[in-house]
């Protein structure tokens, strides 16, 4: 029993901290995390794409090109991908299309 109460201790902290980098990425970003979400292609992301997008540097995945733009927050995409993989790609895809909505943010008008 105690197992199960850490455990959603550590989901309940790991939520937080997500939201900590969520805030503090820009509508191009948040969209562009969005769509690599929505895309189908998360789970070919490996290490080396995290770090990439991480580093500024777009990567490739099926002949689809993501964060092929400079994007300022690089760091908390990148972050906010691999929490994806420790909470899942639905509590992380709608924790991230909450904020969308929350800041005003039309993906669909923003060239990501």
């Amino acid at each position: 029993m105690s197992s199960i109460r850490c455990h959603r201790v550590d989901q309940t902290a790991l939520l937080d901290e997500l939201h900590r980098f969520e805030w503090s990425a820009l509508a191009p970003a948040l969209c562009e995390t969005v769509r690599l979400l929505e895309s189908g292609k998360f789970e070919q992301l490996s290490d080396s794409d995290l770090n990439e997008i991480a580093n500024y540097r777009a990567v490739e995945l099926d002949d689809e090109v993501f964060f092929d733009r400079a994007f300022t927050p690089g760091k908390e995409a990148a972050a906010s991908l691999a929490f994806a993989r420790y909470l899942g790609i639905d509590t992380v895809l709608e924790d991230l299309r909450s904020l969308r909505a929350s800041i005003g943010c039309q993906c669909s008008q923003v060239a990501a």
